[in-house]
């Protein structure tokens, strides 16, 4: 069982479920079922999804002091994560997804007032004395970024997701790039391919460790040791309905199993998670433990892994 120690946002998230793509405009309707409201966010899906599979998780974050945030404080305290490592911002973080029949998204997220937060160091460093943790999963948001000194001292391996990234360079995600033992992005606007983002983060950072989510085609993952690149197929078991959280489930799946010491069964296992979990709809978060994962790929096979060079 793993330890990890979470830093992330919490947002009280809206999906609109649409009949396609422009959305039509309509001044006005009602239909039943269309809307879903929960907490979402990579740091919430990160934790959950942990936590489902069976890693135990200590989970800072900021609520707001505002009514939405009353929704994500009852969320986590029914969790047991409200305590120490919980703070109170102004405003509480807010998203809104609309989505098709296709699995097809578009999201918008305002992060309010915790855009220009700086987490307390010596709040997390006294929870990772405690906990003790097998890596920090510190999601790339301004307020993390004085945590990561505080990882490296304790020489916790750090994860994180730099989502749409464009290259090595992008301004604003440096220090999550140069400070990060497992790295992940999504495939969606890299322009020279996920194949050329790992060459390039080798050669810039000497990442150990890089994932790379690439929707329908599964995953590419880097092994710095010796300059491997593995391509996992997609595995989709319920089809695909909602994809939001995808790429945060996948990071979470491929850290719970053990990344570091074998990491082409972890992305195998963590492509099958975040293919099981695209097949739910909007209101559904990752809910299989990690036997029931493990059931799962024995009934449907894990997604096929390659080695490209």
């Amino acid at each position: 069982m793993s330890r990890v120690a979470v830093a992330g946002v919490v947002n009280v998230r809206l999906a609109h479920a649409v009949e396609r793509f422009p959305v039509p405009f309509a001044s006005s309707q009602h239909r039943l079922g269309a809307l879903s409201v929960r907490l979402s966010g990579t740091g919430w899906t990160n934790a959950t999804t942990l936590r489902a599979l069976g890693s135990e998780v200590v989970f800072a974050t900021y609520v707001g002091s505002d009514a939405l945030g009353l929704v994500a404080t009852h969320g986590l305290r029914a969790r047991g994560w409200y305590g120490a490592t919980t703070l109170v911002c102004e405003e509480q973080p807010r998203a809104l997804v609309l989505y098709d029949l296709d699995g097809a998204r578009a999201g918008t997220t305002d992060l309010r007032s915790v855009r220009h937060l700086s987490y307390p160091p010596e709040v997390f460093a006294a929870a990772l004395d405690e906990w003790r943790p097998d890596v920090a999963m510190l999601n790339c948001t301004q307020f993390t970024e004085p945590l990561l000194a505080v990882a490296i001292a304790r020489v916790v391996p750090i994860a994180t997701d730099v989502h749409r990234v464009t290259d090595a360079n992008t301004p604003g995600k440096q220090e999550w790039m140069r400070s990060a033992t497992i790295l992940a992005c999504s495939h969606e606007q890299l322009p020279h391919g996920p194949y050329a983002w790992i060459e390039a983060v080798w050669r810039r950072f000497g990442t150990p460790l890089t994932l790379v989510g690439c929707g329908p085609e599964g995953a590419l993952v880097g092994v710095g040791t010796d300059r491997a690149v593995w391509h996992v197929g997609p595995a989709t078991p319920r089809g695909v309905r909602y994809t939001s959280g995808a790429g945060d489930t996948l990071l979470a799946a491929f850290v719970h199993h053990d990344a570091l010491a074998d990491p082409v069964m972890a992305a195998r296992y963590a492509v099958l998670a975040a293919g099981w979990k695209v097949g739910g709809g909007p209101e559904e978060e990752f809910a299989l433990s990690g036997a029931e994962l493990a059931g799962l790929g024995d009934a449907h096979g894990l997604p096929v892994a390659r080695r490209l060079c």
